[in-house]
């Protein structure tokens, strides 16, 4: 039996490490294997090593146990709460900070002072593994500032504001051509505006599917009408899950390079509505570039990519909802450009 628990505990702490690493990393399947190996280790190797433990030599120190076993389920499932950015983590935190010190260290001093043979290397080693605990449960207390997480937030609704603008200007540019505007004038409009809400409701989608991967279908961020209230988005700080979805599982571009090829052929669109030349299509090439741009900081040769501009890998998950706002606002804006050349008649 002590031999399959150590071969076990081995094999299961392995899954975490290896699960943590990817974290790190952003490699996919990190969660899975997070999830896996601290589940495992809370409800399966740890109750059959302290009943283990207790069954041998235990038997006198059952208070050791007991508060051994509390104080470890709630650090590592307030550790497993935390990587995963589900709810409640911040609570389990809150308690198992402190409870190695309020709970198990005094029992644990009880009993050792108590106890006939008094061993100063464990009574160390035990020490130790307190503050360890406890440096550990509060390193992933640490959150980025919510100053500077709400700042990313009312930059999100700044463009969504700006975007709104324009949306309002842009109709009223539409029912003005509309009114005077050449047939063969408004038929170009209603393709260009159908090419526009196709491309502003791709945007919008991947919102969306972004805050259900990391907040649920139910996630109070989404409201009537399919629009993202960024206040209302939980978990901020969530970096993984986003960063699979945009960049793809094998950190090879996906999502962002689709949409980067759409803006693209928008753009060109534009582009050859409005002529080449034309002061309009200049400023929508300016609004919708999406070429490299030279790296100054790490010296890429290639240069850094539009997706990495607006996507770098493990950006939090409102920083990716903030530059979907901030394209979201440039396609509209883009947009105002190519309506305003359309002559009036």
């Amino acid at each position: 039996m002590k031999k399959f628990i150590y071969i076990s505990g081995i094999v299961i702490i392995n899954f975490f490490v290896v699960g943590a690493l990817f974290k790190v990393m952003h490699y996919p399947g990190s969660g899975i294997l997070i999830i896996f190996g601290m589940s495992l280790f809370c409800f399966a190797f740890l109750p059959l090593a302290f009943y283990q433990s207790y069954k041998g030599n235990g038997r006198n120190n059952k208070s050791i146990y007991i508060s051994g076993f509390i104080v470890s389920l709630f650090t590592f499932l307030g550790a497993l709460l935390k990587i995963q950015h589900w709810p409640g983590s911040g609570l389990f935190l809150i308690i198992s900070i402190p409870l190695p010190f309020l709970y198990f260290l005094p029992v644990y001093i009880y009993h050792h002072n108590k106890s006939k043979e008094k061993s100063s290397i464990n009574f160390l080693g035990v020490m130790f593994l307190m503050v360890y605990i406890a440096v550990f449960s509060a390193i992933l207390a640490l959150n980025i500032s919510r100053d500077i997480i709400d700042s990313f937030s009312t930059s999100e609704k700044y463009f969504a504001k700006t975007s709104e603008i324009y949306t309002i200007k842009n109709n009223a540019l539409s029912k003005n051509i509309e009114k005077t505007g050449s047939a063969f004038d408004i038929k170009r409009m209603s393709l260009m505006e159908s090419k526009s809400e196709t491309l502003l409701s791709e945007i919008n989608n991947i919102k969306i599917e972004l805050v259900k991967a990391v907040e649920e279908k139910n996630s109070y961020a989404i409201e009537a009408g399919n629009k993202i209230n960024s206040r209302a988005i939980v978990a901020k700080d969530e970096s993984q899950k986003a960063t699979d979805m945009l960049k793809g599982d094998n950190g090879v571009s996906c999502k962002a390079t689709e949409l980067k090829n759409h803006i693209s052929d928008y753009c060109k669109y534009l582009k050859s509505f409005l002529g080449k030349n034309s002061e309009n299509a200049n400023r929508v090439g300016a609004l919708l570039n999406t070429a490299n741009v030279t790296d100054t900081i790490y010296g890429n040769p290639d240069g850094l990519s539009w997706e990495d501009q607006y996507f770098p890998n493990g950006s939090y998950l409102i920083c990716t909802i903030t530059a979907l706002s901030d394209i979201e606002t440039n396609v509209r804006m883009a947009e105002t450009e190519a309506l305003e050349s359309i002559p009036e008649k």
